[in-house]
C-alpha cells in the first residue's frame, strides 16, 4: 500500500511530468527565426561527414551547430543526407557556423530582409 508520503510524491511526479510535456509542445510549436546574414542552399554530407553545399565541399567550425526540423541539434556525424534544403551562417572565414534544417513550409519562406 502506498502511504501518504509516497502517495503525494507520485502526483507530484505525475503533475511535473505533464506540465513538461505541455511546455516541451509549446516550445516545439514556435516559428524559427533566423538571422539577417542566413544563406540558403542544398546540404549533402559523404561518408566522411564532410558538408556539400549547393555543389561545393564545405569546411565547417569547430563550433558548428546543427538544427533538425524540430530544432534539436544534431552531430555532424548522425547527419546523412541528400540535397534538403538548409538555412546556414557563414563566420568571417568562410566556414559553416550554424545549420538549420528547414520544414517544407520553411522552405517555402523568402530568406529575411537584411537590414
Amino acid at each position: 500500500m502506498l502511504n501518504s508520503k509516497s502517495l503525494r510524491f507520485v502526483v507530484i511526479a505525475c503533475l511535473f511530468s505533464c506540465l513538461s510535456g505541455f511546455f516541451n509542445a509549446n516550445a516545439m510549436q514556435l516559428e524559427r527565426t533566423f538571422p539577417p546574414e542566413v544563406k540558403r542552399g542544398k546540404l549533402s554530407t559523404t561518408d566522411l561527414a564532410e558538408l556539400v553545399i549547393d555543389g561545393k565541399l564545405r569546411t565547417y567550425s569547430p563550433a558548428l551547430r546543427i538544427y533538425s526540423e524540430d530544432n534539436l541539434t544534431l552531430t555532424i556525424a548522425s547527419v546523412d543526407v541528400r540535397n534538403i534544403i538548409i538555412n546556414y551562417v557563414e563566420n568571417e572565414f568562410g566556414e559553416i557556423q550554424k545549420i538549420w534544417v528547414l520544414t517544407a513550409d520553411e522552405a517555402r519562406q523568402s530568406l529575411p530582409k537584411k537590414s
